[in-house]
């Protein structure tokens, strides 16, 4: 080939590789922060999107007073058969492009959750822009009143949350984070069940205390009479919501899953009767070993835990500098967890939901036997009792070895 055909075929590759031929400019884009999925009456989803308005958070209005200021954030929502159709049809009321890429959190409201999560999955896992990584939050009502509302500091409510939930996995481990990824994974497991935060408006609940939560007068307030908090913990079933959990039961769940990173445990002192006084232990790490074993007729779940902690506050009149009152400080310990443990595992078995996937350990442990026993076991998974054995030390009893008024 001549230089003149290598030169004509160098042109024309440069043509072809130049340029960005499918670019899509920011501005043609509303990003979204946070969506919301109901059913409604009529047997349609409604699909809401909370989108950022990029100059509100340029100028740092949103959030702040005077005739221009804007809420950082906006939210509409889109009726349609499919969720697919909701976001195609959503062109139809905004001028840009929803764009789900940076979305953080999905808000299920509860009758889309009893639904049923299926079509959600389905949507995040064939959608090239949806990324399966975002949180997932249930609402015990509607998940577009949800989205409306504000979240004082914060400007933009549904990054807020997403941050709460990361928070709080790691400091308390009430309500371990769950992503899209997490619940694909629970339902083609053995034991197809799974826990989800629950999101919901604690304080005083009236028609204008809510309203003001969706306009900027909210940021004027020092104090807000409605905030949104995690509450419980939505327990799903092949899918479908079966049940909720209270802080306590979750931790009990939290324990069997082995999902406790750092916790706070309160428990009694048990020195002087009818007078509660509470001392607390701050986790530092807490090891839980899970062994089935199989008995003649139904299998038993060993449970071994190891916490160690920081003894962080304590009213206990007795003398802590002293090695018989710490071993009873651990004896309370362990006793408060062991009763934490059985709450949550009570509870499960009244659904009749493997939120703690034992189904996968027994079928690693007996194969042959489960080729059975997965047949029926929900009803085999209500027969399942614990062996609880709970190891606790204080590592750390603190600087003050004798409170005000100990005992000598």
């Amino acid at each position: 080939m001549s230089q003149l055909g290598r030169f004509i075929w160098v042109l024309i590759i440069l043509f072809i590789l130049a340029g960005c031929w499918n670019r899509v400019e920011l501005n043609e884009l509303w990003v979204t922060a946070a969506t919301g999925v109901d059913m409604m009456d009529d047997g349609q989803w409604m699909v809401s999107y909370q989108i950022i308005v990029p100059s509100a958070l340029a100028s740092g209005t949103g959030g702040g007073s005077g005739a221009t200021s804007q809420p950082a954030s906006h939210v509409f929502s889109v009726k349609s058969k499919t969720y697919n159709q909701a976001l195609s049809y959503s062109n139809l009321e905004t001028s840009r492009r929803i764009y789900v890429a940076h979305n953080r959190v999905v808000y299920i409201g509860k009758r889309a959750a009893e639904k049923g999560m299926d079509r959600l999955i389905d949507f995040y896992l064939r959608n090239t822009e949806a990324r399966e990584m975002v949180s997932m939050i249930v609402t015990d009502g509607l998940a577009s009143d949800l989205l409306k509302k504000l979240s004082p500091p914060e400007k933009l409510q549904g990054a807020a949350m997403a941050d709460l939930v990361d928070k709080e996995s790691d400091i308390l481990s009430l309500f371990p984070k769950v992503r899209v990824y997490d619940f694909v994974l629970s339902m083609n497991s053995d034991s197809k069940s799974i826990g989800v935060p629950v999101a919901e408006l604690t304080g005083e609940r009236d028609y204008q205390d809510e309203k003001e939560a969706e306009s900027l007068d909210v940021f004027k307030k020092t104090s807000v009479p409605l905030k949104l908090a995690l509450t419980k913990l939505a327990i799903f079933q092949k899918g479908k919501l079966k049940g909720f959990l209270n802080k306590e039961e979750s931790l009990g769940v939290s324990y069997l899953s082995q999902k406790v990173n750092n916790t706070e445990i309160s428990f009694p002192c048990n020195e002087q009767p009818g007078r509660d006084i509470y001392s607390s232990l701050l986790v530092n790490s807490a090891n839980v070993k899970l062994t089935p074993r199989k008995t003649s007729s139904h299998y038993t779940m060993q449970v071994r835990v190891k916490i160690n902690g920081t003894l962080n506050e304590t009213t206990c009149t007795k003398d802590i500098s002293k090695t018989k009152t710490i071993h009873d400080l651990e004896e309370e310990i362990a006793k408060e967890v062991t009763k934490t443990i059985n709450e949550g595992w009570t509870k499960l078995q009244e659904f009749g939901a493997d939120a703690t996937g034992f189904a996968d350990r027994i079928h690693r442990r007996f194969p042959r036997e489960w080729e059975t026993v997965k047949k029926d076991w929900e009803q085999e998974f209500k027969r399942i009792e614990l062996d609880i054995r709970v190891d606790a030390r204080i590592q750390r009893p603190g600087l003050l070895q004798k409170h005000i008024g100990s005992q000598t």
